[in-house]
């Protein structure tokens, strides 16, 4: 018995190829696109933080956030919310 060669068809050659060639092409896209989106932000954050620093408001720490007070679950009293209607 000789060598047995495994017979590929012309049809999975391209569609191997055309494959590659898209996942190539998915994956430029993808770095051009968070590329863009990244400078996009920093240059929004840039100009936001200058805004804020001209109009003598300073900016609030980076990372942080005020949340809501935490409900356990359950609806929020519209009182607390609103130092009127504090008794």
């Amino acid at each position: 018995m000789g060598l047995v060669v495994p017979v590929i068809s012309t049809s999975n050659v391209i569609f191997g190829i055309v494959f590659a060639v898209f996942m190539v092409a998915l994956a430029v896209l993808v770095v051009i696109t968070l590329r863009w989106a990244i400078r996009r932000d920093r240059r929004g954050r840039a100009e936001w933080e200058h805004r804020r620093a001209a109009s003598g408001r300073l900016a609030p720490p980076r990372g942080l956030r005020r949340l809501p007070p935490s409900t356990n679950g359950q609806s929020p009293d519209p009182r607390a919310s609103d130092p009127e209607s504090a008794p």
